[in-house]
C-alpha cells in the first residue's frame, strides 16, 4: 500500500472503537504534497462528521491553520499562545509566534513613545493593544505580513506611501513574493505579496519600482530582545 493508503487504514482502525479522544502525531509528514493535502481534508471532514475531539501534532504551519479549530503554539515545551487560526496568525502573542506561523516581515525600529515607531525615515503608529507600550528610545521589532500592504488607489500625500526596487520575485503559483528594497529604510528589505494578476497589473518585475502603502492597522510590535 502507498503511504496515503496506510494512513487511511490506520485512521479507520483508530476510529473503529469510537474513541472519545483521537491523538494524531504528525500523520501527514511522510506523504507527498498532493496526497498530504487530500488526506488532511479527509481528516478534517471525518472529524466534523463524527465530532470526536482530535489533538493533532504538526510542525507544518499551513496544515495547522487549515485543519484546526484551536491552535496551541509551543516553544521548547512552553505554551506561547492558544487561539483560533485567525487569532494566532493575525494577533501573535510573542515574537516567536509571529516568526513561526506564516511568512512575516521583521523590521528593526526605535520606539518614540505613545505607540509611535521610527524605522529609517518612516514613522509608523501601531493600533492599541498591538505593542507592549515600549518606552521611548527602546529598540523594537516591527512585524507585518507580506499581504499587509495597499497597492491600488494610493494617494500622493499618504504618509504611509512607500516606493522601492524589486530585487527578486519568488513564484508560488497563484501568489508571488517580491523582495523589495524600500526607499528610506536602508539595509532592511521587505517581502510583499502579489497575486499573479497583480504582477501584470502593477508591472511588478525584478529591477523595477513598486509603489505601495503599509497597513499599520496590522502592525505588531515586540521588544528587540524577544525577536
Amino acid at each position: 500500500m502507498s503511504g496515503g493508503q496506510q494512513q487511511r487504514v490506520a485512521l479507520a482502525r483508530a476510529l473503529a472503537t469510537s474513541p472519545g479522544l483521537l491523538l494524531l502525531d504528525e500523520p501527514l509528514s511522510a506523504l507527498d504534497a498532493i496526497v498530504r493535502v487530500h488526506l488532511r481534508n479527509e481528516i478534517r471532514s471525518l472529524q466534523r462528521k463524527l465530532g470526536v475531539t482530535t489533538i493533532m501534532v504538526t510542525h507544518d504551519q499551513e496544515e495547522a491553520l487549515s485543519v484546526a479549530d484551536r491552535i496551541v503554539v509551543m516553544n521548547h515545551g512552553v505554551v506561547e499562545q492558544v487561539g483560533t487560526p485567525m487569532q494566532v496568525y493575525r494577533e501573535p502573542a510573542s515574537a516567536f509566534v509571529a516568526d513561526f506561523v506564516g511568512k512575516v516581515n521583521r523590521l528593526r525600529a526605535v520606539s518614540e513613545g505613545d505607540h509611535w515607531y521610527r524605522v529609517g525615515n518612516k514613522r509608523l503608529q501601531c493600533p492599541p493593544g498591538a505593542d507592549l507600550g515600549c518606552r521611548a528610545g527602546a529598540d523594537v521589532a516591527l512585524y507585518l505580513r507580506p499581504e499587509d500592504r495597499v497597492v491600488d488607489g494610493l494617494r500622493d500625500d499618504d504618509p504611509l506611501r512607500c516606493a522601492g526596487t524589486v530585487r527578486h520575485i519568488e513564484f508560488l503559483g497563484g501568489n508571488c513574493l517580491a523582495e523589495v528594497a524600500v526607499d528610506g529604510i536602508p539595509d532592511q528589505s521587505m517581502h510583499l505579496q502579489f497575486s499573479l494578476n497583480q504582477l501584470d497589473e502593477f508591472n511588478v518585475r525584478a529591477g523595477g519600482t513598486v509603489h505601495f502603502a503599509l497597513r499599520t492597522d496590522r502592525l505588531r510590535v515586540f521588544p528587540a530582545a524577544a525577536a
